[in-house]
C-alpha cells in the first residue's frame, strides 16, 4: 500500500531555454525507475500559433533517485515525432504510458488530430524505443485503438501494465 506525500512541483517547463517545443505544461506524467535515475515522461506544448491552436509533444526529465528535485537531464527533443498530414497523431502525442520489455521500452500514447465539428479527437498509438527510452519509433502511421462502435467519440489516456506475465491496457473512453 502506498502512502502519498505531496512534495510540490519538481519541474517547471516555463523555465526551460532553447527548446521551442517545451514551453508550457508538464502534464500526464508516467514514470520509469532506472538504475541511476527516475525518468518522468510527460506531455508539453510550444506556445500556441497565431490562431490560438496548440500542438503537443511528449518528453522526459531524469531526476535523481536520492533527491527527486534534482533534475539530471531533460530530453533533447520530443520522444516522438508528430504524425504525417491526416494521421491520428498529426497535432500531438498526449498522454504517454511506458513499460519495459527486455531491452525495449514500449510506449502507448494518445495521438490527437484536429476536427471541424469538435476541437479534436484522440486515438491510442504504440511505439518502441531501443535507446533506453530517449526516442521512440512508431509501430505504424495508424492507431492501435481508435473510436469504435462501443466507444464512438474518444479513446485516450492509455496506461499499460503487466501483472503475472499478463498485459493490461486501461484507457479513457467517451460515450457522449
Amino acid at each position: 500500500m502506498f502512502i502519498w506525500k505531496k512534495m510540490g512541483k519538481i519541474f517547471d517547463p516555463t523555465t526551460v531555454k532553447n527548446k521551442f517545443w517545451l514551453k508550457e505544461f508538464a502534464q500526464a506524467p508516467c514514470v520509469l525507475i532506472r538504475d541511476n535515475c527516475v525518468r518522468i515522461y510527460f506531455s508539453c506544448r510550444p506556445y500556441p500559433n497565431e490562431n490560438g491552436q496548440y500542438i503537443s509533444y511528449s518528453a522526459y526529465i531524469d531526476v535523481s533517485r536520492d533527491d527527486l528535485f534534482e533534475i539530471i537531464d531533460i530530453s533533447e527533443k520530443p520522444i516522438l515525432e508528430l504524425g504525417k498530414i491526416g494521421t491520428f497523431d498529426e497535432f500531438g502525442t498526449y498522454p504517454v504510458s511506458v513499460i519495459e520489455e527486455n531491452e525495449d521500452v514500449i510506449a502507448y500514447y494518445g495521438g490527437w488530430t484536429r476536427c471541424e465539428s469538435v476541437p479534436f479527437t484522440v486515438a491510442i498509438g504504440m511505439a518502441k524505443s531501443r535507446d533506453g527510452g530517449k526516442t521512440f519509433q512508431k509501430m505504424g502511421d495508424g492507431p492501435l485503438m481508435a473510436s469504435n462502435i462501443k466507444d464512438p467519440y474518444v479513446i485516450s489516456g492509455p496506461k499499460i501494465r503487466r501483472y503475472n506475465g499478463k498485459w493490461y491496457l486501461w484507457y479513457v473512453a467517451a460515450t457522449e
